[in-house]
């Protein structure tokens, strides 16, 4: 027979071993939990600054309506009526193509139910304006590729054509 001393030596070590496990289990679960929670949050944050972002853009159009149609209806630049309406119209150009490529880095940290519509934002916002798709080509350098490769396949064999046209010119 084994040593009653022995036996709950064993016992004692085999109950530490099945608490550290059962312990070890209920931290992995409780911290997987605290990770979830901590990532909704974080997706939280980042759909909401891109929203404010958003409407911050749609009240800029607002209160600058003469820009509107450059990036909704396709309006050519040289239609401006004045220097001043083409140099607003191509800063536009500027803060819009850089918010599509914040919303384009930011896509994977959405809900996938929202990422197509942020993706269709990006991609109706470069067809609805030729200031949009001439700045991305010229400024191509400026954009990462998570933001360009969204875009239209005809854009980057625009862009192609443009860089080749201006080193030509």
């Amino acid at each position: 027979m084994i040593d009653p001393t022995v036996m709950a030596a064993l016992a004692g070590v085999i109950g530490a071993i099945i608490g550290a496990v059962l312990g070890g289990v209920f931290a992995l679960k409780a911290a997987k939990r605290q990770v979830e929670v901590m990532l909704r949050q974080s997706r939280g944050d980042v759909n909401e600054r891109l929203y404010n972002q958003s409407l911050s853009i749609m009240k800029f159009f607002a209160e600058n309506p003469e820009v509107r149609p450059y990036f909704y209806d396709n309006k050519d630049i040289a239609r401006a009526g004045s220097e001043l309406e083409t140099l607003k119209v191509l800063s536009t150009a500027e803060m819009v193509s850089g918010f599509m490529e914040l919303v384009a880095l930011q896509i994977e940290d959405q809900p996938a139910e929202i990422q197509p519509r942020w993706q269709a934002y990006i991609v109706d916002g470069y067809n609805s304006s030729s200031v949009l798709r001439e700045h991305i080509a010229s400024c191509r350098a400026w954009y990462a590729d998570d933001f360009l490769n969204l875009l239209p396949a005809a854009s980057s064999t625009t862009a192609e054509h443009k860089t080749f046209d201006r080193r030509d010119a």
